[in-house]
């Protein structure tokens, strides 16, 4: 698994099983992103966020038949 911290660093988190059974993650950092990539997901996050209201709005208003 992936992800990024506010700095930008990108880590792999690594998920074992030891030997009583218990999850134990690491953390590998392997590299960096810059503030430009951060900024440009956040948009794109927007952007997705405000498609997915956009659709649920519509779904409630077809569903609300006028019945005569």
């Amino acid at each position: 698994m992936f992800t990024h911290d506010e700095r930008g660093e990108i880590f792999r988190v690594e998920i074992n099983r030891n030997q009583s059974g218990e999850l134990e993650y690491s953390t590998i950092n392997v590299g960096e992103i810059d503030s430009l990539n951060l900024s440009l997901w956040q948009k794109a996050e927007r952007i997705l966020q405000q498609i997915i209201e956009e659709k649920q709005q519509q779904s409630k208003r077809q569903s609300k038949g006028i019945s005569l």
